[in-house]
């Protein structure tokens, strides 16, 4: 039996975040048909594609966590590529959401994602691996697939108690006051400095990074490479991981 410790860098706004998950989720799916009690575990820790006030300001008071400001998103993708270049990776986005069985809505609100990693954050230590994953993928649903917009409290409230993180006063009542915020922004600035400028990033083991949504069978490739390494080296680390190191695919920056 091995045991794969993925280490996901991503943002709730991320559309190839949730392609990538979708992409990571068939190829562990393929790979435990032939090695069913393989077990994974998936750690999702926080990237700011739009950093939030709270984190750039220099002057004056911090910002209370909530209200957040928002604005139509195909608003913010053309102000930030130009319009032609944003319709473009909007009809892109939708045919390959569509290939992974994803309807993308482009429509809706953004804006900075803070909150919704408090809450994941919240959730990892609050339910585990099991409550983070619920919670990641009730706000990617509603962001990409709904177009709700997730900077508001009360559409981070009702992602928790989906996600069975307690009552909704108890969400409501850490979510307002603002706790984790400041470790969730030291780990999004952990994640820039070591170099991480797009997401979705995947840390396989400490021994392999793979930047990018990347096709399920390149993590399948490196899932087999992995028992290899535990058949010759016994699970070391320090064996050559470059090959690794060049899988580059698609994502946000």
């Amino acid at each position: 039996m091995s045991t794969y410790n993925i280490l996901i860098t991503s943002d709730v706004v991320c559309p190839w975040c949730m392609v990538g998950h979708s992409r990571l989720s068939r190829a562990i799916s393929e790979h435990k048909k032939t090695y069913p009690d393989d077990k994974f575990h998936l750690k999702y820790t926080p990237f700011y594609l739009q950093p939030p006030p709270q984190h750039t300001v220099t002057t004056g008071p911090v910002p209370p966590p909530f209200p957040v400001k928002s604005r139509p998103r195909r608003e913010m993708y053309a102000e930030k590529f130009g319009p032609q270049r944003a319709a473009q990776i909007e009809a892109t986005m939708r045919q390959t959401a569509a290939g992974e069985g994803l309807d993308f809505k482009f429509g809706g609100m953004t804006g900075p994602s803070r909150n919704g990693h408090r809450l994941v954050y919240y959730a990892q230590n609050h339910g585990g691996e099991e409550a983070q994953n619920a919670t990641m993928l009730g706000l990617w649903r509603r962001y990409f697939e709904r177009e709700v917009d997730i900077t508001t409290l009360e559409t981070l409230v009702e992602v928790g108690v989906e996600a069975k993180l307690g009552t909704a006063e108890e969400i409501k009542e850490f979510l307002v006051s603002g706790r984790d915020g400041d470790e969730v922004d030291r780990i999004a600035d952990e994640a820039r400095r070591k170099g991480i400028s797009g997401v979705p990033n995947y840390e396989i083991n400490d021994l392999w990074e793979v930047s990018g949504a990347q096709d399920p069978l390149a993590f399948q490739k490196l899932f087999r490479k992995w028992k290899e390494v535990e058949a010759k080296e016994g699970g070391a680390k320090g064996v050559a991981g470059g090959e690794a190191k060049a899988l580059n695919g698609n994502g946000c920056l």
